[in-house]
């Protein structure tokens, strides 16, 4: 391998500075000429080692840094001790009671009154037909005295929805490319609502109350807390901010000692306009126009832990690690053929639940598509769209277990990776047994 040498500015001077005959001249050049060019070259070697060093102690992350993975679990098998996954809201580690005297006021006013939030172990479609259909359960509300009979709806939960959309504007703010969010589990919890009771003595305390959910029973599992890898944290800026070099905004760091080095953060703080957020030998270096220290309202996103056991599975939205999908990632290229297509839905570990088999252009969506389908990233509202009537693309998957209450769940994730590639189509999946 050849070798490199470093120009050497001090030599060449020395070697143009004897090739002058005149001794004054001499003199005066190694004076003026070779005294102001060498500081001027060294201030410049200087100053471009110093910038290489900073660039370079710069951590970039890799793919997947920012991926966001959720589980769900009931009271009975949460760990607080787990550093992978953390309750999504932390409400749900309180418990929650309703008064007599509100139940009363709610059906003096005919305004449902919420209850409590349950898990349904279904198809997105078998939620689709219950939300839809304005269901209404019986029921009972029992005191320390006795029992009374009420009646009560389900509604669709929007507490997670709203805090997965938060957070994507969340990952705009800190200059991330959003991923679709897996929110099979958001999309199956179901507010529990009183539409009308008999009237309670406000003295008495409700103990318990029960709802007869019929045939949906066995599939209605209480008390469920749904997880994500994300805690929210507090951290004040370590030192006094510094001008960054536009001369207009400061850089806030956040010494290493006082963050997880397997973990990634975000800025939490929609409302402070951020220019520049990275890593620098561990520490968080945060720009934006504040010129004083700050509390910084944080995200720490904790890296895929495979030795965690769950009893519901984890739900991520990481690609796979392979060179296709580093591609597809990286250059975030067209899709022209049913291939190509296909090795999107492969970057994405989801082969357990469903495999692509086909895609075509319809006219129109088969009967009942919205049963089964829903776009994950339905909030993100700023997208171009191209007209107001569009064709169809079609995609058609087969299960792997047609039983596995996930699938329609999955497929609608993998569809909506297909809707971001392809705003001028309407994108709907169809699951179909495979005949042989």
């Amino acid at each position: 391998m050849e070798k490199i040498h470093q120009f050497d500015m001090e030599q060449y001077i020395r070697k143009r500075m004897m090739e002058i005959g005149q001794l004054e001249d001499r003199a005066l050049y190694k004076e003026i000429v070779g005294k102001v060019l060498l500081e001027l070259y060294q201030y410049n070697q200087d100053a471009y080692c110093g910038l290489e060093e900073r660039i370079l102690s710069e951590t970039t992350p890799g793919q997947g840094s920012y991926a966001v993975y959720m589980a769900l679990t009931d009271e009975k098998h949460f760990d607080a001790t787990d550093t992978f996954l953390y309750p999504m809201s932390e409400a749900d580690m309180e418990k929650k009671e309703v008064s007599a005297k509100a139940v009363n006021e709610a059906v003096r006013t005919g305004e449902p009154i919420f209850l409590y939030t349950v898990f349904l172990q279904a198809g997105a479609s078998v939620i689709y037909r219950l939300l839809h259909e304005n269901r209404e359960f019986s029921g009972i509300i029992r005191t320390e005295k006795r029992e009374y009979r009420g009646t009560f709806i389900l509604r669709r939960n929007e507490t997670y929805w709203d805090m997965v959309k938060k957070l994507y504007y969340v990952f705009a703010a800190n200059h991330q490319p959003w991923t679709t969010v897996c929110e099979a589990y958001p999309a199956k919890m179901l507010d529990v609502y009183l539409l009308m009771a008999e009237n309670i003595p406000e003295k008495d305390r409700i103990e318990e109350i029960r709802v007869d959910f019929e045939e949906y029973t066995d599939m209605v599992h209480c008390d469920m807390i749904p997880l994500w890898n994300l805690k929210k944290i507090r951290e004040k800026t370590s030192t006094y901010p510094e001008p960054s070099i536009d001369k207009i905004n400061y850089e806030h760091r956040i010494f290493a000692h006082r963050l997880d080095p397997d973990c990634e953060y975000l800025v939490a703080d929609t409302d402070v306009e951020i220019t520049n957020i990275r890593r620098v030998n561990g520490d968080l270096v945060i720009s934006c126009a504040l010129d004083a220290p700050y509390e910084w309202e944080l995200y720490r996103i904790s890296k895929e832990d495979r030795n965690g056991h769950y009893p519901y599975p984890v739900l991520g939205n990481r690609n796979k690690e392979s060179f296709s999908a580093n591609i597809t990632e990286l250059y975030r290229r067209s899709i022209k053929t049913k291939g190509e297509m296909a090795r999107l839905m492969e970057a994405f570990d989801y082969g357990s639940y469903v495999n692509f088999r086909s895609v075509e252009v319809c006219d129109a969506p088969p009967d009942r598509w919205e049963y089964a389908n829903y776009n994950m990233d339905g909030f993100i509202q700023d997208e171009i769209r191209i007209g107001h009537t569009r064709q169809v693309l079609l995609l058609s998957f087969t299960p792997v277990d047609g039983e596995n209450y996930l699938n329609e769940d999955i497929m609608s994730f993998l569809v909506t990776q297909v809707q971001k590639l392809f705003p001028e189509y309407l994108c709907v999946g169809r699951l179909k047994e495979n005949v042989g």
